[in-house]
């Protein structure tokens, strides 16, 4: 009765790591591709604060400007940033999850923000048959990698 239990709980526990590792790790079934476009430092503080613009940093960051073209049917999956991104729609239509499950689509010459670790968010291009490209500007922090991938929460979304 005793090794029963033993092999239960042993099941139980392995199994509760492999849907752990199956969530934190999802990735969408059809990527996108990313190319970097231009990357740099920004040694120095700064502090702007004019015509409703607002920027602080308080220690070196790194810019970062990447294209990001969507296959039809392709996906970033839920992910976040380790910082703000910019993201400027050159063409296609992309549709935005929030974490609340809301989607927002953005078309041509349209601009959205991603707040960083504030939120997860899922992209995807929905045509079946039109590329989406669009360009993001993130701002991390110095060495960062501008994107972190497979957070979980699925919504019950198709990725």
């Amino acid at each position: 009765m005793k090794r029963r239990w033993i092999v239960l709980l042993l099941a139980l526990f392995g199994s509760s790591l492999f849907a752990g590792n199956v969530l934190a790790n999802h990735l969408p079934a059809v990527p996108n591709v990313t190319t970097s476009i231009a990357r740099g430092t920004l040694a120095d503080k700064v502090k702007y604060n004019l015509d409703g613009i607002k920027i602080q940093t308080k220690q070196p960051v790194d810019v970062a400007t990447l294209e990001v073209t969507f296959a039809p049917g392709a996906s970033a999956g839920w992910h976040f940033h380790p910082g703000p991104v910019f993201v400027v729609i050159r063409e296609g239509t992309l549709s935005v999850w929030n974490e609340d499950c809301v989607k927002t689509t953005y078309s041509p010459g349209t601009t959205f923000f991603e707040a960083g670790r504030a939120a997860s968010l899922l992209v995807k291009n929905e045509s079946a048959t039109t590329t989406v490209r669009v360009y993001g500007t993130f701002i991390v922090p110095f060495g960062a990698t501008p994107l972190r991938t497979g957070s979980a929460h699925l919504c019950g979304i198709e990725e």
